[in-house]
């Protein structure tokens, strides 16, 4: 008996149908998480990637494909610490953001700052909009150019990685200009560094409240893409009595894998925030506003992997 043409173009239809069926059956994750991916962010003062609810690990941390936060707590020479570790996929995720338009000396609290920008991780910056000297790069655009020659400078660049320059002058900077302008992404002066190739330095910019024991706060890279924040408490925390430079830069040295560090505006003004909430420092301290902040956003696209 001969087959119709007809019947036998439909059979293979319907065959080739149930097969595309069963594909889908037996590898739901192709079908689910096929479009999930990193994507990076650009380089702008628009946030990152809203974070994950499965990602957060309580109040220790968060993770994601594109992003981990772990934070830890110790005590160093009668003071209490709080260090992060942040580790991302792309160097656009490492981000900052101004509290107003360059110019004005506009506050927020770093709370709403990181609210803003859907962070995951947010630290206080160096509060440029408070003088009028300095290197300042932010999000790829050139604000400020006065170095005084006393303040290092730290330069980050496209590929995520620091750049510290001790006490440039307007010479100085020319000169890296030259030859690493389009790299630049963001540029602080405060200081001072603390560490550079790995090794304390001994021949650091000296300030006279280098000895006041204080809050105090560090920036630090470990390597490709992975980075610290190290924070001491102050003589206003419980139980703390607060940190020198001298001693400070001792804590950040203890951590292992630190190549760069760099220090933050310190005090009341010293910035750790996580889920939207400033995680650190005295009650009293934790609604300060502060210039701007640095950040970590997340660039995943997708559902939990």
């Amino acid at each position: 008996m001969i087959k119709h043409p007809t019947c036998a173009r439909v059979l293979r239809i319907i065959l080739i149908a149930l097969f595309i069926s069963a594909i889908m059956v037996l590898a739901p994750s192709f079908a689910i998480h096929s479009y999930a991916q990193v994507i990076p962010l650009p380089i702008d003062e628009s946030g990152g990637v809203p974070p994950h609810k499965w990602g957060f690990q309580g109040d220790s941390g968060y993770e994601d494909p594109s992003v981990s936060v772990a934070i830890e707590h110790g005590r160093f020479e009668g003071t209490n610490w709080t260090a992060v570790r942040i580790s991302i996929q792309d160097p656009s995720q490492l981000r900052t953001l101004k509290a107003g338009r360059y110019g004005s000396t506009q506050q927020l609290t770093g709370a709403v700052m990181a609210k803003r920008v859907q962070a995951v991780l947010a630290i206080g910056g160096d509060f440029f909009a408070f003088n009028n000297f300095g290197y300042i790069v932010r999000q790829g655009k050139f604000y400020r150019n006065r170095p005084t020659g006393e303040h290092d400078v730290l330069v980050i660049d496209r590929q995520g990685d620091f750049h510290l320059l001790l006490r440039p002058d307007k010479k100085a900077i020319a000169a890296y200009e030259a030859e690493h302008k389009e790299e630049i992404v963001n540029a602080f002066t405060f200081g001072p560094a603390l560490m550079m190739d790995g090794e304390i330095i001994r021949d650091r910019t000296r300030a006279k409240t280098d000895g006041v024991l204080a809050q105090r706060i560090a920036f630090c890279q470990t390597g490709p893409l992975s980075y610290l924040v190290v924070y001491c408490e102050g003589p206003n925390d419980k139980n703390s009595i607060g940190m020198g430079i001298d001693q400070f830069t001792r804590l950040v040295a203890s951590f292992p894998g630190v190549q760069s560090a760099y220090n933050l505006d310190g005090g009341s003004s010293a910035t750790i925030v996580f889920k939207n909430v400033k995680i650190n420092g005295p009650r009293s301290q934790r609604s300060r506003a502060i210039g701007d902040i640095i950040y970590f956003a997340s660039a995943w696209e997708g559902g939990k992997p």
